[in-house]
């Protein structure tokens, strides 16, 4: 994450692409309400193939992962679980990636 001169968090290629998912979604709803928890929803898509990705990044060092990802190794362990992700290769082929919550 970069920062500007007065130290807000600049709008980078991530920040765009969830604005444009965002974005399509609303569109998508054609004017419905998208209900409740929508910040719940999000994060649960996004973070599991954001784990996924870096696991494979650092060939599933857990120590590793967890420092690229700022977070404590137990987190990262009990969220590998959690999605399902806990395995080297089973858990985490591309195919099973399709089914995480």
């Amino acid at each position: 994450m970069s920062h500007d001169s007065q130290g807000k968090t600049s709008q980078g290629p991530l920040a765009n692409c969830v604005r444009h998912a965002i974005e399509r979604y609303f569109k998508d709803l054609h004017g419905q309400c998208p209900g409740t928890a929508l910040y719940e929803q999000v994060m649960a898509q996004v973070e599991a193939p954001l784990i996924e990705t870096v696991m494979r990044h650092v060939n599933y060092n857990q120590c590793q992962a967890a420092k690229i990802l700022g977070i404590n190794r137990n987190t990262l362990r009990k969220k590998l679980l959690a999605y399902g992700l806990n395995g080297r290769s089973d858990n985490l082929s591309p195919s099973s990636s399709e089914n995480l919550p």
